[in-house]
């Protein structure tokens, strides 16, 4: 049970603790206050607890496929939005005034769009044990020991990218958030699939016996670059459709910015 804990806690807290280093990185970047993503955080918890608290609510909407309708739709929005952030990560825009600015407000909805959705797991995962307190200590172990790792992970992460030099500072960041947002449209296709929404198909390959997702590569992989071993067709046609689309945005942006060289700048 330990082990299974130390598995599905790290796989949600990875998730949300390399986003949240990516964010604050390239924040640096711009030049904008990090404080978005700390409100981020803080507004993720509470809507993960009130999430948690409308579970059964939530989940018997939409014919009883309103999980799955959820999550999908925060995937989405979050997508959405860092495809937007790309085009000022790539124009590095900075304000003398940090609080009015886009990006910060965008980082905030992201983080906290995240936070929320990988805390509920989190919360119903722990929930289900509650009933038999034989079996929770060792998930609580299991749990905190998994949640170490994520943290770690991310922080490393974290101060790996502020500590690139020069123009890789706001590079980096930028071709890692796409590869997270590609792998946030490869989920929600599955989330959508799960609820009848979109057909099921077969796996175009399974490279399960070369790296199992349940492995920590695995879960690394998985929160990097959407890493699933048996994924289908549909899936891979979204990955690659929003890779182009933050390639688009980051040509769009950088030839706005060579028009407009003052653009963005206060």
């Amino acid at each position: 049970m330990t082990i299974s804990a130390v598995i599905i806690i790290l796989r949600e807290v990875l998730e949300a603790a390399l986003l949240v280093s990516l964010l604050l990185s390239s924040s640096m970047a711009m030049g904008i206050s990090r404080r978005g993503v700390v409100a981020g955080l803080v507004l993720g918890v509470i809507g993960a607890g009130l999430v948690t608290w409308q579970f059964d609510l939530i989940s018997d909407s939409f014919e009883g496929i309103g999980q799955e309708v959820f999550n999908a739709t925060l995937l989405g929005a979050m997508v959405l939005l860092l495809l937007v952030y790309s085009g000022y990560l790539v124009k590095r825009t900075a304000h003398q005034h940090p609080w009015a600015s886009a990006p910060l407000v965008i980082a905030c909805l992201v983080v906290a769009m995240a936070v929320t959705r990988e805390g509920v797991e989190v919360f119903v995962f722990l929930y289900g044990f509650t009933a038999s307190p034989s079996k929770l200590l060792s998930v609580l172990v299991g749990g905190a020991m998994g949640a170490g790792i994520g943290i770690s992970l991310g922080v490393l992460i974290f101060y790996g990218l502020i500590n690139l030099p020069g123009r890789l500072r706001a590079a980096v960041p930028l071709f890692l958030l796409a590869l997270v947002a590609a792998g946030m449209a490869s989920q929600a296709v599955v989330y959508l699939t799960q609820g009848g929404l979109i057909e099921s198909s077969l796996p175009v390959w399974d490279t399960t016996d070369w790296i199992s997702e349940a492995s920590v590569t695995g879960q690394l992989l998985y929160s990097l670059l959407g890493y699933e071993a048996t994924p289908t067709a549909t899936q891979l046609v979204w990955y690659g459709l929003t890779l182009l689309l933050f390639i688009a945005m980051a040509l769009i942006a950088r030839r706005q910015q060579a028009v407009f060289p003052g653009a963005g700048t206060q």
